[in-house]
């Protein structure tokens, strides 16, 4: 019997299908591919969980085996796409959600809209996390501790607004945190918070590490990302190359 994977994070965006030559920012991932994704991770022997479980379980030594799907910014699609997604998968996840932009638009893709307050409900009570990703989504490393910390407490005010309770788990806004940020996370009351690209340290609860899923992903990428092999590979002139060359054959393609 093989042992068991280490702890697995995935970070995403939105749910819908969306021509890789249409997706400028690589935001979104199709239903189908997100379908495969999951099965490869079960094929692989990951179990599913919430983000906030298994930083959770990582503290306690008990993350090995475990997956968690988050989704940041809260596009609208999270509850029209994504939700129908979990339920038929039988799965959990959480998704982020940048207060500032609910019942908005989002500023990188004006044409899509962002959760509703009552999604944002329909969201926790169909199973799924609710985190925040900030207020203002700004980079939060380049503020002072104190307007960090304003902006995170804000955050968890007005989702506890929505929701009745305060969340409890964070995502950085691109995944930056220095270590002020991180302090100014653990001073807003947030029990977990996480980063992306790969950045972080399980062994902090504040700078729990992601693996940034896109558009382009595919399976040989989760392969290299659920080892923690892709980034450092993409650091490296080859690595570069080969992803820029698969991206531009995808977006022919598609």
């Amino acid at each position: 019997m093989s042992p068991p994977r280490p702890p697995l994070a995935l970070a995403y965006h939105g749910v819908a299908a969306v021509r890789l030559r249409d997706d400028t920012y690589s935001l979104f991932t199709r239903p189908a591919t997100l379908r495969r994704q999951i099965q490869v991770l079960r094929r692989w022997g990951y179990r599913f969980t919430t983000f906030g479980d298994l930083a959770a379980r990582v503290q306690r030594g008990e993350g090995d085996g475990y997956a968690a799907l988050t989704f940041d910014d809260g596009m609208a699609d999270n509850h029209s796409t994504l939700l129908p997604v979990l339920r038929d998968e039988g799965v959990p996840a959480t998704v982020f959600v940048a207060t500032a932009y609910i019942g908005g638009r989002h500023p990188d893709v004006p044409e899509v809209p962002m959760l509703e307050a009552a999604d944002v409900v329909a969201l926790r009570d169909g199973g799924v996390e609710i985190g925040s990703h900030s207020h203002a989504h700004r980079d939060l490393t380049t503020l002072s501790f104190d307007e960090v910390l304003a902006d995170l407490r804000r955050s968890r005010r007005a989702l506890a607004d929505v929701l009745g309770e305060e969340p409890t788990v964070l995502a950085y806004p691109f995944g930056r945190a220095s270590e002020e940020t991180r302090r100014a996370a653990r001073e807003a009351g947030f029990a977990f918070a996480a980063r992306a690209e790969a950045q972080g340290n399980w062994d902090d609860p504040w700078d729990q590490p992601r693996q940034d899923m896109h558009s382009y992903s595919g399976r040989l990428g989760l392969w290299l990302k659920r080892d923690n092999r892709y980034e450092p590979i993409m650091r490296v002139p080859f690595g570069r190359i080969a992803r820029s060359g698969g991206r531009r054959l995808k977006r022919l393609v598609r």
